[in-house]
């Protein structure tokens, strides 16, 4: 994939913008999980790598390390909201299944998308198939 280009959200991040961080524990209050930037290597070695940008604090990262390593997670850096770790088993099931969405005019509110298709006959609403 190199770096940047389409994607859900904003687009892949340049690889040179990709950065590394860890999950951070859960909030006793609220029990959801933010992510902090990991500037040197941490003791339990779970480290995901921020891969597109999705506005405000929320970031999509996939496992580099750990339990989850492959996997794409959706979250938001400030712990606002827990984390959604993707069904698909890595990295390019995930893209290729936003791939099939977009080309299908599928409607994708988990990720916050309308397909070109869907823009130009928005009466053609169609949500994806729950995975």
């Amino acid at each position: 994939m190199g770096g940047s280009g389409a994607s859900p959200y904003y687009g892949l991040i340049p690889l040179e913008g990709c950065a590394l961080f860890t999950m951070n524990r859960a909030a006793p209050d609220a029990g959801t999980r933010g992510f902090t930037r990991a500037h040197r290597p941490t003791r339990d070695g779970h480290l995901f790598l921020s891969v597109i940008e999705c506005g405000c604090s929320d970031i999509a990262l996939i496992g580099v390390t750990g339990p989850l390593t492959g996997r794409v997670l959706i979250g938001n850096a400030d712990g606002f909201w827990g984390p959604n770790v993707s069904s698909a088993p890595d990295f390019l099931a995930w893209y290729e299944r936003w791939l099939d969405h977009m080309a299908a005019g599928r409607d994708n509110r988990a990720l916050s998308l309308t397909s070109p298709r869907l823009h130009a006959h928005p009466q053609a609403y169609r949500m994806a198939p729950k995975i």
